[in-house]
C-alpha cells in the first residue's frame, strides 16, 4: 500500500510542476502574451494538465505497474461476502 502511496505523490508532484512551468511559459512567452484575459490562460494551462496526468499515469502504468489493484491483498479475504 505504500508503494501506491508514494507512486501517487510522485506523479501529482510531476504534473503539478510541469504545470506551473505550462502557465510561466503561457506568462512569459512574446507569442502568448497578448491573450486577452485570464480565462483563456486557464483554459489552456487546464486542458494541457490535463494531458500531462494522462500521459503521467499512461507511463507510470506502463513502468511501474500502477493501479490494476495496487491496494488489493496478495491473497483474497477468506470471509469476502
Amino acid at each position: 500500500m505504500l508503494k501506491a502511496f508514494f507512486l501517487n505523490a510522485l506523479l501529482i508532484g510531476i504534473v503539478s510542476a510541469l504545470t506551473i512551468e505550462v502557465r510561466r511559459t503561457l506568462d512569459e512567452n512574446q507569442y502568448t502574451k497578448m491573450f486577452p484575459d485570464r480565462p483563456h490562460k486557464v483554459m489552456i494551462t487546464a486542458a494541457v494538465s490535463t494531458f500531462l496526468g494522462f500521459i503521467a499515469y499512461l507511463l507510470s502504468r506502463w513502468i511501474f505497474g500502477l493501479g490494476g489493484g495496487m491496494l488489493a491483498p496478495q491473497r483474497p479475504y477468506p470471509t469476502f461476502l
